[in-house]
């Protein structure tokens, strides 16, 4: 392909795997029949993306349990008031069951849709899929294991459905897998798609955006950093080994400080390993810009600015630190109608005239990112000057002297301060301070470690019970 474009790539697909309202009905409306459709390469091609299309439109909600959950994003109750009860929840750590934030329901559709793939790949006959079947296995593998990543963080024990649902002869009530046995599929899964996929294709949008062999290792260390921290299974070293294959790997390096800002501006840059494509050309837009943007006279369609950062994360950046201005800007007196205010700066879309389109890319693992995870899995084998080494790589970046932190406890509280500013707003801070076990020395409030499984899932499927704690 020349370009990703993933809902036309999906809509010839589409209905094959059309995720409903619920993990207990995720039946194909389709008449098409499974072997009639996948014929040839091109048929396992619009497949697969449709995988990739089943991610886009949660971005908004990623943010919110990475970073809104946590102590990066508020919501301006007192300066603008409140466009998204939800979020107010999760300051609160008030979450209903009825939530929108507490529905699975995107994950399971894309599950589904890769599990289809997964089926039905291998049976394909045509010579055409030959040069392609290991690298779109290796795609249904890697994304299958970034849902139940997303899955066993967020509601812990989930169901683990392996097979596409394609007629209600399945078993639609399926019960609640122990989040570790979860983990070790997830962990299969990256390693076959580690073995399957390959280090690059032939434009940067494809290595950027689709699954390679960079982005299962990133994502290997990422799921052993969780296990070695939360789960306590002091896989530290795996997590050290995977992030080295990708720190040694050509094809990523850091944005200099200088150019920082292209990360989020400019799209798939050499610092990227997997991001979500959007391109208001291809009228793929998303949900980014108006979160966070302020409502404005400059440019018509403004945002509704529904959380603001921080002032604790404001303060957090040093001075000199090039990183703040990418990731943060006041909103403008003369032409924005809630002025002086932080405004999140990484998803300013793309303007023409007076219209702002909604098309930054969702950025799931960078480099910088990558280094980090090494730095603290190194800090916790006691490889400290290693680890020292590669939080001054990211500080150096940063136009930031070198870390003053010496002992192992001090790098890793100076790892979890680089993690706060580095990767603010990308839906990563939640996710360490739980799994770190520092969520309530630093939230200074002892908050629900799960989401609850939506209420009528359990309405449905009896076999979800019980409830996560605390609902």
């Amino acid at each position: 392909m020349k370009k990703i474009s993933y809902s036309t790539l999906a809509i010839t697909l589409i209905s094959l795997a059309t995720g409903c309202t619920d993990v207990l009905n995720q039946v194909p409306v389709s008449a098409l029949t499974q072997s009639s459709f996948f014929q040839n390469a091109a048929d396992a091609e619009a497949a697969i993306i449709t995988g990739y299309d089943a991610l886009q439109g949660d971005e908004v909600r990623q943010i919110a349990w990475g970073d809104a959950r946590a102590d990066n994003l508020r919501v301006p109750v007192n300066e603008i008031g409140i466009t998204d009860g939800g979020v107010l929840d999760f300051q609160n750590d008030n979450i209903s069951t009825s939530s929108g934030y507490a529905t699975w329901s995107r994950f399971y559709s894309g599950i589904n849709k890769v599990n289809n793939v997964l089926a039905q790949v291998p049976a394909i006959k045509s010579p055409t899929i030959t040069s392609v079947r290991d690298r779109i296995m290796g795609e249904a593998y890697f994304l299958r294991a970034l849902n139940y990543f997303y899955l066993v963080r967020l509601w812990g024990a989930v169901p683990l459905v392996l097979e596409p649902t394609l007629s209600l002869d399945k078993d639609l009530q399926p019960a609640r897998t122990p989040a570790d046995k979860v983990q070790e599929q997830i962990i299969a899964d990256l390693k076959q798609a580690e073995k399957l996929l390959p280090l690059t294709y032939a434009s940067a949008i494809e290595t950027r955006g689709r699954a390679t062999q960079g982005a299962a290792q990133a994502l290997l260390s990422k799921v052993y950093l969780w296990r070695s921290s939360y789960n306590q299974t002091n896989e530290w070293q795996l997590a050290a080994d995977y992030a080295a294959k990708v720190i040694a790997n050509p094809t990523y390096s850091l944005v200099s400080g200088a150019n920082y800002s292209t990360i989020f501006r400019t799209k798939n840059t050499s610092e990227s390993i997997f991001e979500l494509q959007y391109n208001y050309n291809n009228q793929e837009t998303n949900g980014l810009s108006p979160y966070f943007l302020p409502r404005s006279s400059k440019v018509t369609t403004g945002g509704n600015q529904t959380v603001i950062p921080t002032q604790k994360l404001v303060d957090a950046f040093e001075p000199g630190d090039v990183r703040k201005a990418a990731s943060i800007y006041y909103s403008d007196p003369a032409t924005d109608q809630f002025p002086n205010l932080p405004t999140v700066a990484k998803y300013l879309g793309t303007v023409v005239g007076t219209t702002r389109y909604s098309d930054s890319n969702f950025i799931f693992l960078r480099l910088a990112d990558v280094i980090l995870m090494q730095a603290e899995a190194l800090a916790q084998l006691g490889q400290t000057a290693a680890s020292i080494a590669l939080v001054n790589r990211i500080r150096t970046r940063a136009g930031l002297a070198n870390t003053t932190a010496t002992s192992k406890d001090a790098v890793l509280l100076a790892i979890e301060q680089e993690r706060f500013v580095e990767l603010c707003f990308e839906g990563q801070r939640w996710y360490d301070l739980l799994r770190t076990g520092r969520a309530k020395a630093v939230l200074g409030v002892d908050k629900k470690a799960l989401m609850p499984v939506y209420f009528t899932e359990i309405q449905l499927n009896p076999n979800l019970l019980p409830q996560n704690p605390g609902y």
